[in-house]
């Protein structure tokens, strides 16, 4: 009977534990939330932030090389078209001029 009395002691007090723990895992954050920042942690920051903008100066570069490079890709296309354009209309104007004096 003692021994049920103590399992039951035992299962009461494991909820409280586990509320205090909490309790003072909460505190615990809280105090750490309150500490000024590590100055280890802040030289890593500033190294991360630096490394972050050498990627993107190096992105903007390559966004800026791809568009220059489709811009010309769009020149290059519309001569080489005008050109087919303009060949197709001299060879039609030639078999026209063929089929004329075959006449």
């Amino acid at each position: 009977m003692n021994k049920n009395k103590g399992d039951a002691s035992v299962s009461c007090s494991q909820p409280e534990n586990g509320l205090i723990d909490l309790f003072n895992s909460e505190k615990a954050v809280q105090e750490l939330l309150q500490q000024p920042p590590v100055q280890g942690i802040d030289d890593h920051l500033i190294e991360f932030s630096e490394a972050l903008r050498t990627v993107a100066k190096a992105l903007r570069r390559v966004s800026e090389g791809k568009a220059s490079a489709q811009a010309e890709a769009a020149e290059w296309k519309r001569k080489y078209e005008l050109e087919r354009a303009r060949n197709l209309q001299l060879e039609r104007k030639g078999l026209q001029g063929h089929i004329c004096v075959k006449l």
